[in-house]
């Protein structure tokens, strides 16, 4: 990088230069200034991707189930690129909650605040898979192949409406038979949301005072598309792809690493959160639509078996299963391989480490494929990254 030395211009300036001609003097600052600046700019400019725009239209959107290898992207990109994506919540506009209008209208929510593109998949989109979510995708990111890892940067997250809906159904949840109570199908919450404030108000349904629940919005689901078809024909479980992760802490400014599997990897996303609980034990979290920016790198150099991701403070040891003890073990595993990888520790010791230091929380037990995520802080390491 090219920087301006001030001191020589000066003294250029000062011994060199007729007072008479201040022009000269102004005119070579200004090309210096230029010149300097342009060698400190250009390099971020240079690397700054395209900006794309997909909307939440019906034709961009399938519903209940994942794409599958052959399903026709709507968008090109290039790695590096970036994308404002348009999701929406399926929460609302399912058969067991009723007109989606007049369910929205009874908790308080007027009509003109009600998304349109919710109306539009309630009535447009066929529901093709057995999942309850709506997804936006796939796009095609160039030079993706199998054997690369994707990594979806979320870069920033925008509110759509000013609502969100948690909801507890028969046979599902943390306590399937137990709630909803008096075998009931759903028990189903408007929660209003101020984004001003980032808070979502519970409202209990026994008079108590309301909550304020604070909002760290994050997509639910962001996978490529799984090389086996029939992995695809539900929206609900995660996997080696991605999908349905539903790990809170993967918000705004995080990383999330996928293996890619098949060519052009496929990106797609949904399920916006607007704040979850670790375990989302009654189903779902806070459900409302989102508009994220991601950023898509293609890594030629890096390797990966399952998903892993990272925040500004931590790495992520993502472990799936539909036996919940089988997913601890998959992520202690990870947790042992991230810590070997980046910062030279044997297994051994990085066991020893995770039992004193690292946290494991339970990310989702609702999604059939249940999820444990171990936190390795990036602080407690820094003494030996390299």
């Amino acid at each position: 990088m090219r920087t301006l030395k001030w001191s020589r211009v000066a003294k250029f300036s000062n011994y060199f230069l007729p007072r008479r001609w201040p022009w000269i003097v102004g005119t070579a600052v200004g090309i210096a200034l230029v010149w300097g600046l342009s060698g400190i700019l250009s390099p971020a400019l240079s690397q700054m991707g395209t900006m794309h725009t997909v909307m939440s239209q019906p034709e961009n959107v399938i519903w209940g189930e994942l794409f599958k290898p052959d399903s026709k992207p709507i968008l090109r990109v290039k790695s590096g690129d970036r994308i404002m994506m348009e999701t929406v919540s399926h929460e609302g506009i399912l058969a067991d909650q009723g007109d989606t209008v007049e369910f929205f209208t009874k908790a308080g929510i007027t009509r003109d605040k009600i998304l349109s593109d919710q109306l539009k998949v309630k009535a447009t989109v066929k529901k093709t898979g057995p999942g309850p979510h709506v997804i936006t995708g796939p796009i095609f990111v160039e030079g993706a192949e199998p054997g690369d890892v994707l990594e979806i940067k979320t870069l920033k997250i925008d509110y759509r409406v000013p609502y969100g809906v948690i909801s507890n159904r028969h046979s599902k949840g943390a306590l399937p038979g137990e709630y909803p109570e008096n075998n009931a199908p759903i028990y189903t919450k408007v929660i209003p949301l101020d984004t001003q404030r980032e808070i979502g108000l519970f409202r209990p349904s026994n008079g108590r005072p309301n909550i304020e629940i604070p909002l760290k919005p994050f997509m639910g689901i962001m996978g490529v598309v799984p090389a086996n078809p029939e992995e695809a024909v539900n929206s609900v479980p995660p996997g080696i792809y991605g999908g349905n992760i539903d790990i809170k802490h993967i918000g705004e400014g995080t990383s999330l690493y996928l293996p890619v599997q098949v060519p052009g990897a496929l990106f797609y996303s949904g399920d916006p959160h607007c704040a979850q609980g670790n375990g989302e034990v009654a189903l779902t979290a806070i459900e409302c639509s989102l508009t994220p920016i991601f950023e898509l790198v293609v890594h030629k150099d890096m390797k990966l078996e399952t998903p892993m991701a990272q925040t500004p403070e931590a790495w992520l040891a993502i472990g799936l299963d539909q036996d919940l003890d089988e997913a601890m073990k998959k992520s202690v595993r990870e947790s042992l391989r991230i810590v070997e990888e980046k910062y030279g520790l044997t297994k051994q010791d990085a066991l020893l480490l995770g039992s004193a230091a690292i946290d494991f929380e339970v990310s989702q037990v609702v999604d059939i494929v249940k999820g444990i995520h171990g936190v390795i802080s990036k602080e407690l390491l820094k003494d030996l990254e390299t």
